[in-house]
């Protein structure tokens, strides 16, 4: 496994392992992330903390399974799943939305970039209507 791909899990890994430290461990201080679906700028260790929390407290029985990694240099795609029972409060670029008590499971890409053992720079791609839908959120 090469340094990149380690990095890539570690930071994917602990929101499995529901430890949002080990994760925020591998992100500079200057990286700049972006969950693109939400147009939302994650820069840093604390944000990626925050947003863990806000999905932890939305999900609370969350999952978040590595598929696959691919690495070129210092660049990783990260395909992944995540899943869980809408039991919390979902905080949104839409909105804050009330548990519905619905099931859901969707699957993500992250590209990132790793340099001196740290994720430097990133962006999550995903089907935010997927998710909505399946908590019965939108009609279709």
């Amino acid at each position: 496994m090469t340094e990149t791909e380690r990095i890539v899990r570690i930071f994917h890994e602990s929101w499995d392992l529901r430890d949002p430290e080990r994760g925020a461990a591998v992100i500079a201080e200057d990286c700049h992330f972006e969950d693109v679906a939400r147009g939302e700028l994650l820069p840093g260790p604390e944000a990626y903390k925050r947003d863990y929390h806000r999905w932890r407290d939305a999900f609370p029985d969350g999952e978040c399974k590595v598929v696959n990694v691919i690495v070129q240099d210092d660049w990783a795609v990260v395909e992944y799943v995540n899943r869980g029972t809408h039991t919390g409060p979902l905080h949104s670029s839409l909105g804050t939305f009330p548990p519905t008590g619905r099931r859901s499971e969707v699957r993500y890409c992250s590209v990132m970039r790793v340099a001196d053992g740290m994720v430097v720079e990133g962006r999550d791609y995903y089907d935010s209507s997927t998710i909505v839908r399946q908590l019965g959120l939108m009609n279709g």
